[in-house]
């Protein structure tokens, strides 16, 4: 008896002691996060071809360890963000204690990399040291997807990546492909640095969403300063800081030179026309590249495979094999086999409707294994594409699901049954609120930022010209704001009180501001 109420009181004490560990620790918890996804990341590096090819950028280390890091992290000159020496000591011992061979592999991509993200960033009139955010965010994995769905090394958003004219879709992703995303990266910056006046905050709104930056400078008194705004910022924007500074130091310490021979292969790749679909391993079947080889330069493809459609696609290979793939391309295309291409046709087997007897009457009771079932309002101006984008499925789901014969007569205020993975239902029911909380103050105050945001806009156009532009077939913002000089898609979408890009319609009439 005795030994079983020491036993009920051990069990108490070990109860309460976790629930009491666990609530103090949740901060840890949460801060952890940021390394535990970073040191996912650069374990993804060992995967890339180029570290197993023996002539591939080829040359010697410098690795230097720093000896007093207060001194050192003084002497460390950046041209953003205000100095968090607590937060970056952290981050900077935490790179230290990464195994050696993770952090060669971190300093030699960045290597490769480092110059064309500088001259990306000059054409755009940016700071080079933003050069150190990819790094920093994503240890330069191509394939890194945040838990907010961002993608690629500058972890971009659906939206952005749509909005600046970039392929997203089940087999492209071209965030992915770092020669893609940087200019769209720097664009996004230097659109926020007009909209805010800073780079900092250009910086923090890509990382928190413009919307928590406006309501801090709000709720901060207009003031604008990083330190001001710091607490009305999500707590881990001093972690975020800390990584950037730590990771700039850390590659400002150590780095990687490059043998000459290779420096002088100025144009070591080259790209070549592809006309119809095509898998990744029927080249190197008749090529002597590898698959990994054509993933590392081709990481917008998805799942190895080069899509076929009227549209001529590029894809990178090394250039000493131009010629040959030119020469055995006819080859290169009859080493066909169906099951390469199984992910394209891959779909939803459904079974069949109970009592769905005729055109009109609805599923009833369905269920899809591994699947839940959420619910989608429609809203006015909504097309079933754009939804299924949104969603990742496909638009013949939707209509089956819906029974939906025509999608033209869908109806806003209409509720439609969408099934997605279980592990992400939590992210697709809010994604129409980006996780943000339903709380009316914010809302109301958010409204009146944007208002007057709006009226800025529309201050200094009275002396441009007003043009009204009908939206075609295949236009978005970013090819219509083309057509016209001086205008951005973003400048489209505030002078039509646009909110979401992707429910613009053809033959909806927008209004432009043509300076004279």
């Amino acid at each position: 008896m005795q030994k079983t109420n020491i036993f009920f009181q051990l069990l108490v004490v070990f109860v309460f002691g976790v629930g009491l560990n666990t609530a103090f620790a949740q901060d840890t918890l949460v801060e952890s996060s940021y390394k535990t996804r970073f040191r996912n990341n650069i374990r993804a590096l060992s995967n890339l071809y180029c570290w197993n090819i023996p002539d591939f950028y080829q040359g010697k280390f410098q690795m230097n360890s720093v000896d007093d890091f207060d001194v050192e992290f003084e002497n460390l000159r950046l041209s953003i963000f205000p100095k968090k020496v607590s937060e970056t000591n952290e981050f900077y011992l935490f790179l230290e204690d990464l195994p050696l061979h993770d952090r060669q592999n971190l300093i030699r991509y960045f290597s490769y990399n480092e110059k064309y993200f500088e001259s990306v960033f000059q054409k755009y009139g940016l700071p080079p040291d933003l050069k150190y955010l990819a790094p920093a965010i994503s240890a330069m994995n191509t394939n890194f997807t945040g838990p907010d769905r961002k993608a690629g090394i500058w972890q971009i958003t659906h939206f952005d990546a749509i909005l600046n004219g970039l392929r997203v879709n089940r087999l492209v992703d071209e965030r992915l492909n770092e020669h893609f995303a940087t200019p769209i990266y720097a664009r996004v910056i230097q659109q926020n640095q007009k909209n805010f006046g800073s780079v900092e905050l250009a910086v923090l709104a890509r990382w928190f969403g413009a919307a928590k930056i406006r309501n801090a400078i709000s709720f901060a008194g207009n003031d604008k300063s990083v330190e001001g705004l710091l607490q009305f910022l999500p707590d881990s924007t001093l972690e975020y800081i800390g990584a950037f500074q730590a990771t700039a130091l850390f590659l400002k310490k150590n780095k990687f030179k490059p043998a000459a021979d290779f420096l002088a292969k100025k144009n070591w790749v080259d790209t070549v026309s592809i006309n119809r679909q095509i898998h990744f391993k029927q080249i190197s079947q008749v090529l002597p590249v590898t698959e990994s080889q054509l993933q590392f330069l081709n990481p917008q493809f998805r799942f190895e495979i080069v899509p076929g459609n009227r549209k001529m696609q590029k894809l990178v290979i090394p250039a000493e094999f131009y010629d040959d793939f030119i020469i055995w391309q006819d080859s290169i295309y009859k080493t066909y086999d169906s099951t390469l291409f199984t992910i394209v046709a891959q779909k939803i087997e459904y079974p069949p409707a109970p009592n769905r007897q005729y055109l009109g009457e609805p599923v009833k009771d369905l269920e899809i294994e591994g699947k839940t079932k959420i619910q989608y309002r429609l809203k006015t101006g909504d097309v079933l594409g754009i939804i299924a984008e949104k969603y990742d499925v496909r638009v013949e789901d939707l209509k089956y699901w819906n029974n939906i014969s025509n999608e033209r007569k869908i109806q806003a205020g209409k509720k439609l049954d969408i099934f997605v993975d279980d592990d992400k239902a939590d992210y697709y029911r809010n994604i129409d609120n980006d996780g943000e909380p339903d709380n009316s103050t914010t809302e109301n105050m958010v409204e009146k930022i944007q208002q007057s945001a709006t009226q800025n806009v529309f201050k200094d156009l009275n002396s441009a010209a007003k043009i009204e532009h009908i939206i075609k077939s295949g236009e978005s913002p970013f090819t219509i704001a083309k057509k016209y000089e001086g205008v951005t898609p973003d400048d489209i979408l505030k002078w039509n009180n646009i909110d979401d890009a992707r429910k613009i319609q053809i033959g909806q009439k927008l209004i432009i501001y043509q300076k004279k």
